[in-house]
């Protein structure tokens, strides 16, 4: 997904961690966040991974899901200029 030309959007997803990162213009990537859900035996849940990342049309804000049993979606404002998004 990009913003308005300036950047992509990632939903990086690893055996580890998952990310939201951001890959801007002059190829700086940024990390915008990372899942820390915690099953209910208290462990992170490595498996489940963001997805479905979109900006609303005026680039505000950010949408994306987590694929996990209870499915999950966000939205998250900026600053985006700090990531250079």
């Amino acid at each position: 997904m990009t913003t308005q030309g300036r950047a992509l959007v990632l939903c990086e997803d690893n055996v580890n961690d998952n990310y939201l990162r951001a890959l801007n213009s002059g190829g700086r990537l940024s990390s915008i966040a990372i899942n820390r859900l915690v099953g209910r035996n208290g462990a992170i849940r490595y498996n489940d991974e963001f997805a479905g990342a979109t900006f609303s049309p005026g680039g505000e804000t950010l949408y994306v899901n987590i694929q996990a049993a209870a499915g999950m979606s966000f939205a998250i404002w900026g600053p985006w200029q700090r990531l250079g998004i």
